[in-house]
């Protein structure tokens, strides 16, 4: 296959000419290899946005492999990465295994996994989906290994976690993305309307039927078609779909020709279909014709780092659709946007933004250009810039992005440490001023008298002795004692805590706990 010049770059920081060769051997024919021998020009060029894949050869420099990491990943665009290390001592919390190569270059599997990293950015540029959560790079993972398999697939999502989206990333990944992708809700069309508009229907087969009309499994021929918010249809109309995809044949709406359908299947629901299955509002038959395989799109609010590169992008957007030149967020801002709940997910968030971006007085958009539901929640503190891009030029961009991330991720962990060493101190206070009781024991533990709090329900409280008098020390306390209340379990720590677990990983290795 001759080369473009639209054609993905992976860019090799190797000394060794037989990775080189590898990589030549596995990607030449579909992508552009460019290849580095000194650092500062390969992360030049990844910063100037040349790099779709990104490998890095860390066999004899494993200390270099995590500064490596997080400069790529602190990118505008960060680049699929594939680093080369000579055993799994190292590994980066926020990258999936799948980023780490550690056998023989020489095996298959090391050009299978750099086409499937090939593939993954391919679908990222393609299908417009934002995030760098360990979430979505497995949802992402899991669309590229079943694009190309010609099945149904079930998706299930809250309202706006981007449902369509995923499934037109199925569509344009598949072997099908010449054809037509088709779409329609049928949970907001009435019984009668939907017939029509899966099947089709013939002129003068119902009153107002005035010429022929092609329904979308005729439409989608060739294609792929996204039954959205399929557990909203009724019974009856189930079983009218189940035998379409039980024959592939179906006839429109007052005819008697039988036409083929050929269209991949693809269904989306907000609804626990199981539930439904047990209520016995859905089929269980036609819920497994469709489920396959079944992809899970969390919700926004189990992927809070998400929220500021979607925040980021669609500022972009923003700025582009209204003509607007807004530079970026308030700290604050940025913060309060993490910390909301969004129950309307991704669509709540894009609307969130471009409504800052439309009404921002000044150049950074600050928690007061939030709208009147944020404001609830009381006022912030000050303002720090921080921009969406290097107002330094592009060479400053990577630190911007190391910047903003590390000074969101302190103001939050200190904000929230605070809190809780503050009801600490106020529990200690209570009880020096309680007069003496003798303790006894209660179930094993030592509680003191009229206090009834099982051992899994009581409320954590550190030793006094365990308090330091500064917040570095006082926040290892605090970590050490929740890990030893939960005997180590980090979930149960971080929970605890208030922090998430990727949070609490790198404080345990701060502190050495």
């Amino acid at each position: 296959m001759p080369r473009t010049v639209d054609q993905p770059q992976v860019v090799v920081l190797s000394f060794d000419p037989l990775l080189r060769a590898r990589v030549h051997q596995a990607l030449s024919a579909s992508a552009r290899i460019v290849v580095f021998e000194e650092e500062a020009r390969a992360m030049s060029h990844a910063r100037n946005g040349g790099a779709g894949v990104f490998v890095v050869d860390a066999r004899e420099r494993a200390n270099l492999a995590e500064g490596y990491v997080r400069r790529l990943m602190g990118l505008d665009q960060p680049p699929e990465l594939l680093v080369l290390v000579a055993d799994d001592s190292v590994r980066n919390p926020e990258l999936r295994r799948e980023n780490y190569y550690t056998s023989d270059i020489a095996d298959e599997a090391f050009s299978e996994q750099l086409r499937r990293l090939l593939s993954l950015h391919e679908l990222r540029r393609r299908s417009g989906i934002v995030g760098r959560s360990p979430a979505i790079q497995e949802l992402l993972a899991t669309v590229v290994q079943v694009a190309p398999l010609d099945l149904p697939v079930l998706i299930h999502g809250e309202s706006g976690t981007g449902k369509e989206m995923v499934a037109r990333a199925l569509h344009e990944m598949s072997r099908r993305s010449e054809g037509p992708f088709v779409s329609i809700n049928v949970g907001s069309l009435a019984e009668t309307l939907l017939e029509s508009e899966l099947f089709g229907h013939e002129r003068g087969s119902f009153t107002g039927a005035v010429q022929q009309h092609r329904g979308v499994f005729e439409r989608a021929r060739g294609g792929t078609l996204l039954l959205d918010e399929l557990g909203e249809i009724s019974p009856a109309m189930q079983v009218k779909l189940l035998r379409v995809l039980e024959s592939n044949e179906f006839q429109r709406v007052g005819g008697s020709e039988t036409l083929h359908a050929d269209a991949r299947i693809i269904a989306a629901t907000h609804r626990d279909l199981k539930e439904e299955m047990r209520q016995g509002r859905f089929r269980s038959d036609l819920y497994y014709r469709l489920k396959v395989v079944k992809i899970e799109i969390p919700p926004l609010r189990d992927r809070p780092d998400d929220v500021l590169v979607l925040a980021q992008h669609f500022l972009e957007l923003a700025n582009e659709q209204h003509g607007l030149q807004r530079r970026g967020f308030t700290v604050e801002a940025m913060r309060r946007l993490r910390a909301h709940a969004w129950p309307g997910n991704i669509r709540e968030l894009r609307n969130v933004v471009a409504s800052m971006a439309v009404m921002a007085r000044g150049e950074y958009l600050g928690e007061e250009d939030l709208p009147a539901d944020f404001q609830e929640h009381g006022p912030g503190g000050g303002f720090y810039p921080v921009p969406t891009g290097s107002v330094y030029g592009e060479e400053g961009r990577a630190a911007d992005q190391l910047l903003t991330s590390t000074l969101l991720q302190m103001l939050t962990d200190l904000k929230e440490i605070t809190r809780r060493l503050e009801r600490i101190e106020a529990r200690l206070d209570r009880q020096a001023a309680a007069p003496a009781v003798s303790p006894v024991e209660v179930r094993g533990r030592v509680e003191l008298p009229g206090r009834e709090v099982a051992a899994a329900e009581a409320e954590f409280t550190p030793l006094a002795g365990e308090a330091p008098n500064d917040l570095p020390g006082a926040e290892r306390a605090l970590i050490e004692a929740t890990l030893r209340q939960f005997e180590g379990n980090r979930r149960k720590a971080a929970q605890q805590l208030g922090i998430s677990e990727r949070t609490l990983y790198r404080r345990i290795q701060k502190y050495g706990l």
